[in-house]
């Protein structure tokens, strides 16, 4: 199976998506599959890329046998690294000095200068130009119109030149208050794109200026908003479907070795007239009766687009019901396939989380893949399956939260704004969603840690003198018969004299340690205090008496330390008291009596007593 991998900044819109259109049919009349890669982060907004990214794996380098990329989707370093590995590489619409590779673009010439010398036969010679000059196609588009002009007798004018400052309807916006505040000098405009003729259309009817009365204005790329504009917008049609196909075709055609030398490749463009330029509106009623079934169904659209994405942020936002990760809220999409690959921590390797598959019940787990492999196979097997489609991967990342990545099956959504485009929101909902599981994790942890911190003896790690009143009145409260051993080490405070606190806590740390070893599951050790500790025994049916047990710590924690260097040998004292009537017994009284016991077992130096059963009960 013949991979074709694209790389772009964005995954859809008028665009983005008319390119990779063209890019799937040409594909699938050759049989290839595609898959196209998002390189900017989730949730990213419409930019002008002023600056490539550099993706930080070889996204899809195993599957695909080649790459079409869009504008500036990757930076030079990159696509040379990309180069280096025998797969070609085909550019759309960005010149790349440092690479040899062929190039698709628009011929913006052919259009802009059809769109001047129609001005120039409605009489205009004051005609402007309006448009962002940070992107190099606008400057192409601007130095054919200064050509345009003089070829036919007119010098540019550099006061008639407007900046925008994106290609977006904001910049058009401004770009026309400038003209107005120099007076309106220009009787026509030529906008850099159709989403700054809109702004300029905008602003100067807000203004009182009539249209196209006394600014005629022309846009370029002729999205769908320009046939519905007052007046209708007269642009230059950028083909982008073709410009799409031609593009995966120079791709196919050096995949297998018939392609030409790394020429550039142009499509022309061409200027569609409608009101905005001063030509007479056409009285159809079939073009009024197409432009209302157009915009029925582009409002049918959005409805349901709205709709879609409403459900699945409900479901991201609901992520403590249901694992994000398994994919199930894909359900609510139009998506055929998917699947999550997330970053193992340490391994430079991708664990597919989750699965999706719409005609599948079940999707059977997948092993783990590198970036390159991603995303697996039968994700490509299913793009492939249907002409039309792709599989599309983006970034789950926003920031510095890098999770993995998303695949998903799909056609190309040609509806929303740039960045706007539902897969995009969806990568960047699962990164807040995968936060928030996260950021409960760390929660819970932490309340697990306070909660241990709160029970437990910060120094030894055993239950303190709180946690084990607990653990020995649950034992009581069973009925099961206990004992408790009150451990003390003799003459301690003569180590901590002599030696310092620092050994005295290495001593009582192992001692902890012993008492743990010694017991097993036949009891549970605590710390009372200083150099203290209690022992709960409640497996004395097991035919552990206790005597025999407080035997057997006490050998263990008479052994020598050796703490730093020294040799050290500690002695201890233990009291036993035993519950023999536990529905009769108290928690307090039972360990005074075993401190009681201890206290004889110092004073006699017998090592063990017990307490006599009058005494408990």
């Amino acid at each position: 199976m013949t991979v074709l991998g694209v790389l772009s900044p964005f995954l859809g819109g008028w665009y983005f998506g008319g390119l990779l259109e063209g890019i799937a049919r040409a594909a699938a009349d050759a049989g290839a599959a595609v898959v196209a890669l998002q390189t900017l982060d989730a949730g990213t907004d419409q930019i002008e890329l002023t600056e490539p990214p550099h993706p930080a794996h070889p996204l899809a380098w195993e599957h695909a046998a080649g790459f079409v990329v869009i504008v500036n989707a990757a930076s030079g370093k990159y696509l040379q690294e990309l180069q280096a590995t025998g797969r070609p590489v085909v550019v759309v619409s960005h010149d790349y000095p440092e690479l040899d590779c062929p190039s698709v673009f628009p011929d913006n010439r052919v259009g802009v200068r059809a769109a001047v010398e129609h001005l120039i036969r409605h009489g205009h010679r004051r005609i402007a130009f309006a448009g962002f000059m940070g992107a190099s196609d606008q400057l192409q588009r601007h130095e054919t119109y200064q050509q345009a002009l003089r070829d036919h007798g007119i010098e540019p004018d550099p006061e008639l030149l407007f900046e925008a400052t994106d290609n977006q309807q904001a910049g058009g916006e401004g770009a026309a208050r400038a003209m107005l505040a120099a007076g309106l000098p220009s009787t026509a405009v030529v906008a850099g794109t159709d989403f700054n003729a809109v702004g300029i259309l905008r602003v100067l009817a807000e203004a009182g200026c009539r249209l196209p009365e006394e600014q005629a204005v022309v846009g370029f790329d002729d999205l769908s908003d320009a046939s519905f504009t007052e007046p209708r917008l007269t642009t230059v049609r950028q083909p982008l479907f073709q410009v799409g196909v031609t593009a995966a075709e120079v791709l196919l055609a050096a995949i297998d070795g018939t392609g030409g030398p790394a020429e550039r490749h142009e499509v022309p463009t061409e200027l569609v007239v409608r009101e905005s330029c001063g030509c007479p509106s056409p009285v159809d009623a079939e073009s009024l009766r197409a432009g209302a079934r157009s915009q029925y169904r582009d409002r049918t659209r959005l409805q349901r687009s709205l709709s879609t994405q409403y459900d699945v942020s409900l479901d991201l936002l609901r992520s403590h019901e249901e694992d994000p990760r398994q994919l199930g809220w894909l359900r609510r999409t139009s998506v055929r396939a998917g699947c999550l690959g997330l970053w193992t921590p340490g391994e430079p390797g991708l664990e597919i989380a989750g699965r999706f598959n719409r005609s599948e019940l079940v999707s059977p787990p997948l092993p783990p893949v590198t970036a390159a492999g991603f995303p697996p196979v039968g994700i490509l097997e299913a793009a492939r399956a249907e002409p039309g489609l792709l599989a599309f991967v983006v970034p789950v990342r926003v920031g510095d939260r890098d999770w993995g990545l998303l695949a998903t099956v799909d056609r190309v959504d040609l509806q929303p704004a740039t960045g706007r485009e539902t897969i995009n929101q969806w990568a960047a909902l699962l990164t807040g969603a995968l936060d928030y599981q996260a950021a409960m994790h760390t929660l819970r942890e932490q309340e697990e840690q306070l909660r241990a911190s709160a029970l437990h003896d910060h120094l030894t790690g055993l239950p303190n003198r709180t946690y084990f009143l607990q653990l020995l009145t649950a034992a009581i409260t069973r009925g099961a018969e206990v004992a408790v051993l009150f451990v003390d080490l003799n003459d301690f405070k003569q180590i901590n004299d002599t030696y310092g606190h620092a050994v005295g806590d290495q001593i009582l740390i192992e001692a902890a340690g012993r008492l743990r070893t010694e017991l097993g599951a036949l009891g549970t050790a605590g710390r009372f205090g200083g150099d203290e500790f209690l022992v709960l025994l409640d497996a004395l049916a097991d035919g552990h008496p206790p005597e025999a047990m407080a035997r057997r710590l006490l050998s263990a924690l008479s052994r020598p330390y050796r703490p730093d260097g020294h040799q050290l040998k500690v002695s201890a004292s233990i009291g036993v008291a035993l519950a023999h009537d536990p529905t009769g017994a108290d928690a307090d009284a039972l360990i005074r009596e075993a401190d009681a016991a201890m206290y004889r077992a110092k004073s006699r130096r017998t090592g063990v007593e017990a307490a006599s059963v009058k005494d408990i009960n």
